[in-house]
């Protein structure tokens, strides 16, 4: 959100603003669970939207968050399997109780990010890194707030592999194959990009931004946070990777199966 005839954030009290924008949707009878956020790196309104049942948020002079969701909807667009795997990794999240960083675990976002790195390190690839694709010597520059914000935004996929396989190949490649204390998450290049030219060696988990080159969007977990995530990753890749003939008969479908966060977590609570 911005304000009309304020081009910048310059003399503007965010945190007033936010306040009083939480006041106004708290009479909105359609919206429910009202929540400012003011202590935020970008303070925000979070929001549910009862005929929907969907989570939304508002925040203010949030301009590179535009270029963002431009950057992910694009993502999407290329293959119908971008949107429902970083659904199921939300689903997955939400059932670990670990997509909440409030509470010192990864955001929504972050967990995007994720599943967006893993599509271009398959093999072949199941998205590309818009950000390397460009025509002429030169990488083109759009700048907002600082950031370089240009993307290629019209592909298409050659990876063949279907949903399932995908989502296993997920949470093997988290668990197996890439190396957290030695590599970053970042979708804006194909190569590995290290810890250690971010100089975020101190990390656990480590996710670029695709903009913000300076954002870690993993700078505020725990250890013991880190270990749970990675606990629930390592169980997710047993539960669907170990075939079953019949769907046990304490569990009426298999999605209550698959995602039963009580084997997911070994019945743990998620760290604060």
């Amino acid at each position: 959100m911005v304000l009309e005839g304020q081009e910048s954030i310059d003399d503007v009290d965010c945190i007033k603003i936010i306040e009083s924008l939480a006041r106004c949707l708290k009479k909105n009878p359609g919206l429910r669970n009202i929540l400012p956020i003011t202590t935020a790196k970008v303070p925000i309104v979070k929001f549910y939207h009862i005929s929907t049942s969907l989570e939304g948020d508002i925040s203010l002079y949030n301009t590179l968050a535009l270029h963002n969701t431009h950057l992910l909807a694009s993502y999407a667009a290329i293959d119908r399997r971008v949107k429902i795997l970083c659904y199921v990794m939300k689903v997955f999240a939400k059932m670990c109780d670990i997509g909440d960083a409030s509470r010192g675990s990864l955001s929504s976002y972050a967990y995007t990010l994720m599943v967006l790195f893993f599509l271009q390190q398959r093999n072949p690839p199941v998205i590309p890194v818009l950000q390397e694709i460009y025509f002429g010597r030169k990488k083109p520059e759009v700048l907002v707030d600082g950031w370089n914000v240009y993307f290629f935004d019209d592909l298409k996929a050659l990876n063949t592999e279907s949903i399932g396989e995908l989502w296993l190949g997920l949470l093997r490649f988290y668990t197996e194959d890439f190396d957290f204390k030695e590599h970053v998450v970042s979708i804006r290049q194909q190569a590995r990009l290290t810890t250690f030219s971010k100089q975020w060696t101190s990390k656990y988990i480590v996710i670029e931004d695709p903009f913000d080159l300076n954002h870690n969007l993993g700078a505020g977990l725990s250890r013991k946070m880190t270990n749970f995530i990675m606990k629930a990753f390592i169980n997710g890749r047993t539960v669907f990777g170990t075939p079953f003939q019949v769907l046990p008969s304490i569990y009426p479908s298999h999605m209550e199966y698959f995602f039963d966060p009580e084997v997911l977590t070994e019945g743990q609570v998620a760290p604060n």
